[in-house]
């Protein structure tokens, strides 16, 4: 799935550049959760279309988070096994 290019320019951007440089040095290079090496810089608001322009969501270091690739993906729930949706004698519970 393509980002929309509000998003895309976004994340191209010296601002942003400059702010996930500062995230990542005030975080020593550490996940902040699990202290592992840190990868992505996340957004705690996501950014959206509709607030990239606000600076208080898309560079506030408030709303940055230093994670590492396996706590950013559990944060987007990327990967990870889905629960059966069926019960111990077959019927669907959703």
């Amino acid at each position: 799935m393509r980002k929309p290019r509000e998003l895309h320019n976004f994340y191209k951007s010296k601002q942003w550049f400059i702010a996930r440089t500062v995230k990542t040095q005030n975080a020593k290079g550490r996940c902040e959760r699990c202290g592992k090496i840190g990868e992505e810089v996340h957004h705690k608001i996501p950014l959206t279309v509709d607030n990239v322009s606000d600076a208080l969501i898309s560079l506030n270091q408030e709303n940055l988070e230093l994670l590492c690739r396996e706590c950013h993906n559990n944060e987007h729930g990327r990967f990870q096994k889905k629960a059966n949706p069926f019960d111990d004698e077959g019927n669907f519970i959703g």
